[in-house]
């Protein structure tokens, strides 16, 4: 036996005691496969290079419709409010309900996801979007209209647990950083172009209603689409796969691997990708879901992230739902087709984005990898938080300021700061949905409804609660205090850097291998 061997051996000894999300991920300066690919055709690791593109833009898509229906109609809200005359106060649940309601969704869908897959949970959520939004469209009142959002946000919420889930089941580990900001990315770079024109289109139409009814026929085509295309992306593994153990004889790739297809296995069809149901339901792991959901709440990493994700959130739908109503007012006095200018700044966080938190965090994740002989640690994850934290919290204080003393600030207060808190949600966000599923692979999916579910639950009460505040503390105290909190949260990052192993470490006999797949 050589060095090498030895070597790798002793290795292997290691993972054995060390934490749960400790992999060896480089080997001779070679990426390993995590996820190791079985030799099924069936397995979605194994779809070819461009079935996986065309699965991610397809999820892409329907979550670019469920951002902007859901969140979107802050550069229209001036108008939505004022078709109901004197009830304009109550006309913010329009835009503060989604966030809570996307939530519920995620609590209702994730668990029916592990129960009967992925694939029909998601296209029953597009169903679902297709008549939230017919319901909007023809609403007859204040209550219609918000019961309408309220239940199209149910559907919605998918696009943040759901999705990213069926995207990193069918990519590598080392991959999955870079997949996933290409997937936030198209997401929100395609949303920023049409919170540009939704005010355009309000023009045009002569009113919301066919806003609504636009997405509406959108997501039936890509209804049409995701049926032939969004295949099962459930596939059950042993516990070794899970850490690149399973099957040595595999080699190393990116987006396609050669897999050698046993006798025992048949070739991959279409039949077996449209198939509504490709497993067999397992109605029992829903309690068992539920369980390891309150018991992610009891992980301090865990409600770290929902924290951390939940205070970011609740300053941007805050910003989102008073940006309109700040800029339209003297002295700014902007016209109503240029509020969607004002979200373009989205597009330029996406542009920045995809190379600084995507590329950026893999190639992070390699540099620390390759300087700990290769062995890999979730918490490598978390040094990208740095900017857009700092970013978010210094800009979101300045739109504070603005919004308090507009004669003071120039617009650009306003529109820099707004965007500046997306741009830090996202990077809570990508943050929290990696390092979730790199600590815990086993238990990725109850993790990320805690993160999901939990953050929408806290951002409406935040938000929720800050829009009366305003009244009282005015913008500038609201957003101190709000971003005091995000800042806070976001240095937690350091010490989550150096005590994440121990945590994992405590807690890993709740994620061992009885976990659900």
């Amino acid at each position: 036996m050589d060095k090498n061997d030895v070597s790798h051996v002793e290795i292997a000894d290691n993972l054995t005691r060390t934490p749960t999300g400790h992999i060896e991920l480089l080997r001779n300066n070679e990426v390993i496969l995590v996820p190791t690919p079985s030799a099924d055709p069936r397995d979605p690791l194994n779809l070819p290079a461009w079935r996986k593109w065309v699965l991610l833009v397809l999820v892409s898509a329907y979550s670019c419709t469920s951002v902007v229906l859901a969140s979107g109609m802050g550069s229209i809200s001036s108008v939505v409010k004022a078709s109901y005359p004197g009830q304009e106060d109550r006309a913010n649940d329009l835009l503060t309900h989604p966030t809570l309601f996307m939530g519920v969704g995620n609590l209702v869908s994730m668990p029916l996801a592990y129960t009967i897959g992925r694939r029909p949970v998601f296209l029953a959520s597009i169903i679902l979007l297709i008549a939230g939004g017919i319901w909007c469209q023809c609403s007859t009142s204040l209550s219609s209209h918000i019961a309408g959002r309220d239940i199209m946000s149910l559907a919605a919420g998918q696009s943040e647990a759901l999705s990213p889930m069926i995207i990193q089941e069918i990519h590598f580990l080392h991959e999955r950083g870079r997949k996933l900001s290409w997937f936030i990315t198209i997401q929100n770079l395609v949303a920023g172009v049409f919170f540009v024109v939704s005010t355009y289109m309000v023009s045009a139409w002569g009113g919301w209603r066919w806003w609504y009814g636009f997405f509406t026929i959108m997501n039936a085509v890509i209804l049409v689409f995701s049926w032939i295309f969004v295949s099962e992306s459930r596939f059950e593994r042993p516990e070794e796969a899970m850490r690149g153990e399973a099957y040595p004889s595999n080699k190393f790739g990116d987006d396609n691997v050669e897999q050698a297809q046993g006798q025992e296995y048949g070739p991959r069809c279409w039949r077996d990708d449209l198939k509504l149901l490709a497993t067999r339901p397992n109605w029992s792991e829903i309690p068992t879901l539920y369980k390891q959901v309150f018991q992610g709440l009891l992980i301090p990493t865990i409600l770290w992230l929902l924290l951390l994700n939940g205070a970011h959130l609740g300053v941007y739908v805050f910003q989102a739902s008073t940006f309109s109503s700040i800029l339209m007012a003297s002295p700014y006095s902007f016209s109503f087709t240029s509020l969607g200018y004002v979200q373009a700044g989205q597009i330029v966080c996406c542009l920045i984005f995809l190379p600084l938190l995507g590329y950026g965090s893999d190639f992070i994740i390699r540099l620390f990898t390759k300087r700990n002989n290769g062995l890999f640690k979730p918490e490598y994850r978390l040094p990208v938080i740095a900017i857009p934290a700092i970013v978010g919290v210094i800009c979101g204080i300045i739109y504070g300021q603005a919004g308090t003393n507009p004669g003071k600030w120039s617009a650009a207060a306003v529109v820099i700061g707004y965007n500046a808190s997306f741009f830090a949600f996202l990077g809570a966000n990508i943050v929290g949905i990696t390092y979730a599923v790199d600590s815990f692979p086993l238990r990725a999916a109850p993790f990320l409804v805690v993160i999901c579910a939990g953050r929408g639950i806290i951002s409406f009460g935040l938000s929720y609660a800050t829009l009366p505040a305003v009244k009282t503390i005015g913008y500038s105290g609201t957003m101190i205090a709000e971003e005091v909190i995000c800042g806070v949260l976001s240095l937690i990052a350091i010490p989550m850097f150096f005590l994440g192993p121990r945590i994992r470490s405590f807690v890993g006999r709740w994620c061992g291998s009885k976990d659900i797949s």
